[in-house]
C-alpha cells in the first residue's frame, strides 16, 4: 500500500568537511626542484553520517548508525577507495616528496 508523502521527503544528513594543504618549493643548485606536500582531509575531523534507515517497522527508523563513508562502498581490492580514504570518513593526512629536474 503507497501512502501520501512526497517524493524525496525524507532526506539524508548534509556532507562538512574541510580540506587543507599546504606545499613548498625548494630550488637546489642546478635545474632541479624539490617539493614537499602535506595535505589533511577532513581536518576538524567532523563525522558525517549516512542517509538515516527510512523502513517505519525498523526500530532504528530516522536514524543513521554508519557514517558516510561506510555507504559510498568499500571499493574494490586494490583500487585505494578504502572508506577510510572516501569522502566522509575520518581525518586522514598524506605527505608527498616531488623531485623535478
Amino acid at each position: 500500500m503507497q501512502g501520501n508523502l512526497g517524493r524525496n521527503s525524507i532526506t539524508g544528513f548534509g556532507m562538512y568537511q574541510i580540506d587543507l594543504a599546504l606545499r613548498r618549493d625548494f630550488a637546489l643548485a642546478g635545474r632541479g626542484t624539490f617539493q614537499i606536500r602535506i595535505e589533511a582531509f577532513n581536518a576538524l575531523n567532523h563525522p558525517s553520517f549516512a542517509d538515516p534507515f527510512r523502513f517505519l517497522s525498523s526500530p532504528l527508523f530516522g536514524q543513521s548508525p554508519s557514517m558516510l563513508s561506510m555507504m559510498l562502498g568499500t571499493g574494490s581490492p586494490g583500487s585505494g577507495l578504502t572508506p577510510i580514504f572516501q569522502s566522509g570518513g575520518a581525518r586522514s593526512v598524506q605527505v608527498s616528496l616531488r623531485f623535478r629536474f
